[in-house]
């Protein structure tokens, strides 16, 4: 009779198990579809409303580099200036502390050369696309835009 108890209880809890994990993969489906979605949308079409909200969905995450390449696409093809500043707080977030909320622009000097050159780059070509992100970055780095 014990043996069972035990195996009723532990056939309804896989049961509840089961039911749980299923409505929370039924939960994600719907984000994860208009995410592959916003991707599609910016690979394709360069979609700004998509871009942002790509990087709105996984400004959070754990994953937020995830955005890195579609930023870099929209800054070089489609001239982007918030997709610009986006590689400059993506390229100093990989240099910072895991789970840090905010980029701390002191990471710059840590860069390399190479490293250094290539945001500059993109907050230079943002400035003149007159993101006001680059240009503040810029202004606060104490770098003209002009150069």
């Amino acid at each position: 009779m014990k043996n069972t108890s035990l195996k009723i209880i532990l056939v309804l809890f896989l049961f509840s198990l089961t039911v749980c994990c299923s409505k929370e993969k039924d939960q994600d489906k719907p984000k994860g579809i208009s995410i592959e979605k916003y991707k599609k949308e910016i690979l394709m079409n360069g979609n700004i409303d998509a871009y942002k909200q790509l990087t709105l969905y996984y400004l959070n995450s754990p994953f937020h580099n995830e955005t890195l390449p579609y930023s870099i696409l929209m800054a070089d093809k489609y001239n982007n200036g918030d997709a610009c500043h986006e590689i400059f707080v993506q390229i100093i977030g990989l240099k910072q502390a895991p789970g840090t909320q905010h980029y701390d622009l002191s990471i710059f000097n840590k860069l390399n050369k190479g490293e250094k050159e290539y945001v500059l780059f993109y907050l230079k070509k943002g400035a003149k696309l007159k993101d006001i992100g680059c240009i503040v970055a810029l202004r606060e780095l104490g770098i003209s835009d002009n150069d």
